[in-house]
């Protein structure tokens, strides 16, 4: 994964052959806000097909996280530390 996806280590896989989440070299995970299923429809033995839709989620996932957290930091809320610790990097 490593050498598709700057920043991510491997995925993670339940026992439903559904990739679920990342983790980074450093070990910080993200849990996609879609799970992949790898082996429905045309996508089951079609490394390149599942691997598009993971990179999907991945954005998808990454966008909606990066919104709340700049909610977050523009509301005031939390301190600068506090919000640093809280949002994946």
């Amino acid at each position: 994964m490593d050498k598709c996806f700057e920043g991510i280590s491997r995925v993670k896989f339940s026992d439903k052959d559904e990739v679920y989440g990342m983790i980074s070299a450093e070990g910080e995970e993200v849990d996609y806000k879609k799970v992949v299923d790898v082996n429905a429809g045309d996508k089951k033995g079609n490394v390149e097909k599942w691997m598009l839709e993971i990179e999907a989620v991945m954005r998808m996932t990454l966008k909606q996280l990066t919104s709340l957290s700049s909610y977050e930091y523009g509301n005031g809320s939390v301190k600068r530390t506090d919000w640093t610790a809280n949002w994946p990097g």
